[in-house]
């Protein structure tokens, strides 16, 4: 009986030594991280914060690591840290889809896409997501950014503003004199005077051509390589102007 109550002893004394230790290096973690999750950034009152290690090493007591080697999560992202919960961030962005239509749901807020994007986590996966959870998780603006994107390419190939007129389509953007023509079942690309030799199959695929060479700045950079100036164009814009106001007073 008495050895029995000995050994007790022993073993509440190591664990009061044990928590002083382990107390007292985890206070200095917290400390040095400011009193907040680097992660999240989360503090202040309600908050828990624990030390997580970034790795473990077999037989090493919980505070015999260097600094580098510890954090301070708040208790929502430590359990992320490992696999409890889902982390809210640290994902990658892999890779998206136009699913056409409203098909898809968002495996983080349960809502329908038609945009699916794809986002990987070491300790999770690949999850389907929607545009603003993309961005949210990501922590980037890429999937907003893809977005727009696509909604101005949509609304520049159904533009109203687009005539045709003897098998050409024409129309103009940013300052710029478009035509699309059909020649023997291909189409061809004409910008102001200048014209690409490169065939398309169909007018959309054409349409889309023109839309990433003016969006991108890409036609810009082209006119600058000739050395012709933006100038040339705006003048001309504002000479065709001034024909069509002559021509209503008239």
């Amino acid at each position: 009986m008495q050895g029995a109550r000995s050994k007790h002893k022993i073993i509440q004394v190591f664990m009061t030594s044990y928590n002083s230790q382990w107390r007292e290096f985890r206070q200095s973690i917290i400390e040095s991280d400011g009193h907040k999750c680097t992660i999240c950034g989360a503090s202040g009152d309600g908050v828990v914060l624990q030390v997580h290690h970034k790795k473990y090493i077999s037989g090493r007591l919980p505070w015999d690591y260097a600094s580098k080697d510890c954090m301070t999560l708040c208790r929502g992202c430590h359990a992320a840290e490992h696999g409890i919960i889902r982390p809210k961030f640290g994902w990658q962005y892999l890779g998206d889809e136009d699913l056409g239509d409203l098909i898809g749901n968002c495996e983080r807020c349960g809502t329908d896409i038609r945009y699916a994007f794809y986002v990987y986590h070491e300790n999770w996966g690949t999850l389907q997501v929607g545009t603003v959870c993309c961005d949210i998780m990501t922590e980037t603006c890429v999937a907003s950014d893809l977005v727009k994107y696509e909604e101005r390419k949509e609304r520049f190939i159904n533009s109203k503003r687009w005539k045709i007129q003897d098998g050409v389509i024409k129309i103009r953007q940013n300052l710029f004199s478009v035509e699309i023509k059909e020649f023997e079942s291909s189409f061809y690309i004409k910008i102001e005077e200048s014209e690409s030799k490169t065939k398309y199959k169909s007018f959309e695929e054409a349409k889309i051509k023109v839309f990433n060479v003016i969006e991108s700045g890409e036609l810009i950079e082209y006119l600058k390589k000739k050395n012709i100036s933006m100038n040339k164009y705006i003048k001309k814009v504002k000479k065709h102007k001034e024909k069509l106001q002559e021509t209503d007073s008239e």
